[in-house]
C-alpha cells in the first residue's frame, strides 16, 4: 500500500496533474457558461476549477429542483453519466471534454425548451432527486 501511495504521488508530480485539473476545469467552466449564454439555459458553471459544478436557477424554487434531474437524465442519454458537478481527473482531455461539451450542447437545448414551454415535468422519465441532507434538516 505504501508503495503503490507513493507511486501515485511520484506520477501526479511528473505529470503536474494539479495544473491539468486547473486546465480542464477552467476550459469546462468556460465553454459551458457560453453554451448557457448560447442556448438561454438557466444555469452557470462555477466553483474550483479542480471540481467545477452547475447552478440552476429559475424563480420558481420546485422548478429549479427539478432541472438537475433533467440535466443528469439527458446527459446520460448522451454517454455522460454523473451529477450536476464536474470530476476531472488525470485521464481527461480533448476528447473527453469535448464529448462532454457536446452532451451539455444538447441538453442545455432541451432544458431551455422544457423551461421556456413548460414541460420540464412532461420530459421528465423518473422520480426528481431530492437534496439528501435538506430532507434530514426539515
Amino acid at each position: 500500500g505504501i508503495q503503490a501511495a507513493l507511486t501515485t504521488l511520484q506520477e501526479i508530480r511528473k505529470r503536474d496533474i494539479p495544473a491539468h485539473l486547473d486546465r480542464i476545469g477552467s476550459e469546462l467552466k468556460r465553454r459551458i457558461n457560453s453554451i448557457a449564454d448560447e442556448t438561454g439555459a438557466p444555469v452557470t458553471c462555477e466553483g474550483l476549477n479542480v471540481s467545477p459544478s452547475l447552478k440552476f436557477e429559475l424563480d420558481d424554487p420546485e422548478m429549479t429542483a427539478k432541472l438537475p434531474t433533467l440535466y443528469i437524465q439527458e446527459m446520460a442519454k448522451r454517454g455522460c453519466h454523473g451529477y450536476a458537478a464536474f470530476c476531472p481527473n488525470g485521464a481527461h482531455g480533448a476528447d473527453e471534454v469535448d464529448q462532454t461539451i457536446d452532451a451539455i450542447r444538447e441538453t442545455f437545448t432541451i432544458l431551455t425548451d422544457a423551461v421556456h414551454n413548460s414541460r420540464v415535468d412532461d420530459l421528465l422519465e423518473c422520480i426528481p432527486r431530492k437534496d439528501s441532507f435538506r430532507r434530514l434538516v426539515q
